[in-house]
C-alpha cells in the first residue's frame, strides 16, 4: 500500500440518497510517533501515524455532521515518556481536518488502562488516568441527540472496577434509558460486551467485557430501542443481532485504521496476512454511517481504497447495512463454504485463554456487496448455528434460497424449511427433468420452487477426468417448459451462462416472450487472473441485466485446495477482489434498468455493450484505444472503473488500458 501523508481520496455520492444526517465512526486510530531508524517489533508501526493521518483526511473530505472515535488514540500509554507529545501529534491531525469541534472521543485502554482481570500484563484504570482524560477530552460518558436519533457514550474501563465513578455512569446510564423511553438511540463503547456469544468466558480474555458489568449492560440494552451498538478495540470486525424492544439491534466491532490483531487470523484458511497477521490492510477502515428518510445506514470505508491519492471512490445505497435492496436486476452468490466459520483462535495476544470466535466476513461481504440471494445446502438450514447466521442474512434483505439433493430430500424438508428459506432448489441428479409426482407436491408445498439438473460426464479442456455440471443450458429449457406447462406447475430454472455468454443471451431473450417460469442464472469464475475473471463476471452481469434475472455468482471465497482452482468475489482472507468490487458498482449503477435493450458492437480494440440508452459497459481487447473512437460524445458522462470502484469524468481522448478492466460508462444525471 503505497501511502503518503498527503494523499486524499475524494468520494463519488452521486449514487446515494439524500441524508437528513452523516456521520463517521473510527476507532483503534493508535497513532505513532515516528521512530526514525529504531529497530521495532513490527514494521507496520512505522506507518500507524501516516494511516491515522489519511483516514483523518479521507473523513474530513466526507464534511460528516460529527465523528466518534471509539477510543485508543495512540500507541502509547499514559505515562510513559512519549505519551504527550504522541497525543499532541495525534491530535493535531484531527484539527488539520477540521474535525476537532465534531469529535466525541470514547475511552480506550489505551487512554486510561485495561479491564480488571489479574491475569493481563498491563495496569488497569485508576481515578488519575480517568480524571487526566476527561481534562483534555470532556466527560467520558455523555449523550447527544440529532435529528431525532439520540447517541449515548459509555466509559467501558470503568466496567466492574471500585472506582466511585464506577457507580455514577451506571446510574447516570440508567436515568438516560428511564428518560429515553421508546425513543431509538445509537451506544457506542469501547470494550465488546462479547465477540462470540453472550456467554463466552471472560477470564484471561483480551477482547470482551467481564461480568458481572457485562450482563447488565446487555439486559439494559435489550429492554431498550437501540438501533445500533459500536465497539472498538479488537482491530476485527464482528458482527451479530441483538432482540431489543420493539426490534433489532445491529451489534458492530469496528475495524482499526492501522493494523489487525494478528491471532485472529487463525480464522482463515489462508497463510498468515503480512507480519504474523498484523497488517491485513483491506480490513483495515472505518464506517460512514447515514440517516435517510428514518432509516438507519452503515457503510463501510477500507484503507486500503485510499492509498491512490488521485482516485474518487464510489460509494453507492444497497451496499450498507440498513439500506434496501437494489430496484431490479438481483446479484446472488453461491456459498460453497460456511456463511460463518466458527473456531477458537489459541493466543489473542494477551489472552491466556483459547478465544471462541467467528468469521463473520462472509456474512459482511454479502451485505457491502449489494447482495439480494444466497444459495446454500439444506443441512445449514439444519444446524442450529449456521442457521442462525442465515436468519441475520434474511433480516438484512438478503433472501435464501435451500439447496436440496434429489427429491427424496427436497420433500422431507420442504415443510420444516416454511419461515426459514424464501425458495427450494431441487437439485435433480444425473437427470435433466424432475419425477412428476414428487414435482407437484413439491409445488404444492409453502416454498416457491426452482429446478437445477446435476450432470456428469462433462468434458473440460485440460481435464483428465470429466466434470459434473450444474444448471441447464438454453437448448435444454425447451423440454422442461412443455413439463411444467403439462403439469401447470410454477418453477424457476436454474441456467448456467458461459464464459462468452453473447450466443447463449440472444437465446435467452429469444424465449422471454413465451415461458412462463422464471429464470436464475449461474456464472462462475473461470480461472485465476483476476482480469479475465472482471471480463467474465461483466457479461454475466449483462445477461441478467437483459433477462431481468438474478444472476448467482460463484463462488463467493476461493476455491484454492480442490481440483479446479477457483478464484470468488473474495479471497481466502475473505478480502475483496477485483470482482467484487465490480459486482458492488455494477449492482448500483444498474439500478431501475433490469430488462433494457442490450446491443453488442465491436468497435476496433473494444467490445461495448449498450445497456438502454444511458449506459455503456466497455470490454477493453487491446491497449490504446480512444474513448471517443467507441463512443460518441453525447452529454456529461461518469467512467467507473469497475474493479477497484473508482469514478472519473468521461473524457474522449482517454485511451483503454487491458489492465484496468470493465468500465462502465453513464450518463450524469440533468
Amino acid at each position: 500500500m503505497a501511502e503518503s501523508p498527503t494523499s486524499l481520496s475524494r468520494f463519488d455520492c452521486s449514487l446515494l440518497p439524500a441524508a437528513e444526517l452523516e456521520f463517521v465512526i473510527v476507532a483503534d486510530t493508535h497513532y505513532m510517533m515516528d521512530p526514525g531508524d529504531a529497530p521495532l517489533e513490527f514494521e507496520s508501526r512505522r506507518k500507524q501515524g501516516r494511516r491515522a493521518g489519511l483516514a483523518w483526511k479521507a473523513i474530513g473530505a466526507l464534511d460528516p455532521g460529527f465523528v466518534v472515535h471509539l477510543g485508543d488514540m495512540v500507541q502509547e500509554f499514559p505515562g510513559r515518556p512519549a505519551y504527550e507529545q504522541t497525543m499532541q501529534q495525534a491530535l493535531a491531525q484531527i484539527e488539520g481536518a477540521g474535525l476537532w469541534d465534531r469529535c466525541h472521543f470514547v475511552v480506550g485502554n489505551h487512554d486510561i488502562g485495561d479491564r480488571p482481570d489479574p491475569t493481563m500484563p498491563t495496569g488497569g484504570a485508576t481515578a488519575e488516568s480517568h480524571e487526566g482524560w476527561q481534562a483534555r477530552f470532556g466527560p467520558s460518558w455523555h449523550a447527544w441527540e440529532s435529528h431525532g436519533l439520540h447517541f449515548i457514550v459509555l466509559n467501558s474501563q470503568l466496567f466492574n472496577t471500585d472506582l466511585p465513578a464506577t457507580q455514577t455512569q451506571r446510574l447516570w446510564f440508567e436515568q438516560q434509558l428511564t428518560d429515553l423511553g421508546d425513543s431509538p438511540f445509537v451506544l457506542f463503547l469501547h470494550m465488546p460486551p462479547y465477540l462470540h456469544n453472550a456467554d463466552e468466558p471472560w477470564l484471561g480474555h483480551y477482547d470482551n467485557l467481564g461480568e458481572p458489568d457485562r450482563g447488565w449492560l446487555l439486559s439494559l440494552v435489550r429492554r431498550h430501542k437501540v438501533v445500533a451498538m459500536f465497539t472498538g478495540h479488537v482491530h476485527f470486525q464482528f458482527f451479530d443481532h441483538l432482540q431489543v424492544h420493539n426490534g433489532l439491534c445491529r451489534y458492530f466491532t469496528s475495524p482499526s485504521t492501522s493494523f489487525t490483531r494478528p491471532g485472529f487470523s487463525h480464522l482463515f484458511a489462508a497463510a498468515p496476512p503480512p507480519e504474523q497477521g498484523r497488517d491485513d490492510v483491506p480490513k483495515t477502515g472505518f464506517f460512514l454511517c447515514r440517516l435517510v428518510n428514518g432509516r438507519f445506514d452503515v457503510h463501510r470505508i477500507r484503507m486500503s481504497v485510499l492509498a491512490d491519492p488521485h482516485s474518487t471512490v464510489l460509494l453507492t445505497s444497497p451496499a450498507a447495512f440498513g439500506a434496501p435492496a437494489a430496484a431490479g436486476f438481483a446479484l446472488g452468490v453461491s456459498l460453497r463454504h460456511p456463511l460463518a466459520l466458527e473456531t477458537a483462535v489459541p493466543v489473542a495476544w494477551p489472552s491466556v485463554i483459547r478465544q471462541p470466535v467467528r468469521n463473520d466476513y462472509p456474512l459482511l461481504a454479502c451485505v457491502e456487496g449489494g447482495v439480494q440471494w444466497v444459495r446454500v445446502p439444506v443441512a445449514d438450514l439444519l444446524d442450529p448455528g449456521p442457521a442462525r447466521r442465515l436468519q441475520i442474512l434474511r433480516a438484512e434483505g438478503i433472501a435464501v434460497q435451500a439447496v436440496a439433493l434429489g427429491e427424496a430430500e427436497a420433500l422431507a424438508h420442504s415443510q420444516r424449511l416454511q419461515g426459514q428459506v424464501d425458495r427450494l432448489e431441487l437439485q435433480l441428479p444425473g437427470r435433466r427433468l424432475p419425477d412428476v409426482d414428487a414435482l407437484r407436491r413439491l409445488a404444492d408445498g409453502p416454498l416457491p420452487l426452482a429446478l437445477c439438473p446435476v450432470l456428469p460426464g462433462q468434458p473440460v479442456p485440460g481435464k483428465q477426468h470429466n466434470r459434473t455440471r450444474h444448471g441447464y443450458l438454453p437448448d435444454e429449457l425447451t423440454a422442461l417448459g412443455e413439463l411444467l406447462e403439462s403439469t401447470a406447475v410454477t418453477a424457476a430454472a436454474v441456467c448456467r451462462i458461459p464464459e462468452q455468454p453473447w450466443q447463449v443471451l440472444a437465446a435467452l431473450l429469444a424465449t422471454r416472450g413465451h415461458r412462463h417460469w422464471e429464470m436464475l442464472l449461474l456464472a462462475e469464475a473461470p480461472g485465476v487472473d483476476p482480469i479475465a475473471n472482471a471480463g467474465s463476471l461483466a457479461r454475466a452481469l449483462v445477461v441478467g441485466i437483459a433477462l431481468d434475472a438474478p444472476l448467482f455468482a460463484e463462488p463467493l471465497v476461493d476455491m484454492d485446495r480442490t481440483m479446479d482452482v477457483a478464484h470468488g468475489l473474495l479471497d481466502t482472507l475473505c478480502n475483496p477482489r477485483p470482482t467484487f468490487e465490480l459486482a458492488r458498482c455494477a449492482v448500483a449503477l444498474a439500478q431501475g434498468i433490469a430488462g433494457a435493450a442490450t446491443v453488442i458492437t465491436r468497435p476496433a480494440g473494444c467490445e461495448v455493450v449498450a445497456i438502454g440508452s444511458d449506459n455503456w459497459l466497455l470490454l477493453p481487447q487491446q491497449d490504446g484505444t480512444r474513448l471517443d473512437d467507441v463512443l460518441a460524445e453525447d452529454g456529461p458522462r461518469r467512467v467507473c472503473r469497475l474493479t477497484t470502484a473508482s469514478v472519473s469524468t468521461f473524457d474522449p481522448s482517454h485511451t483503454l488500458e487491458m489492465a484496468h478492466g470493465p468500465l462502465w460508462i453513464y450518463r450524469m444525471p440533468a
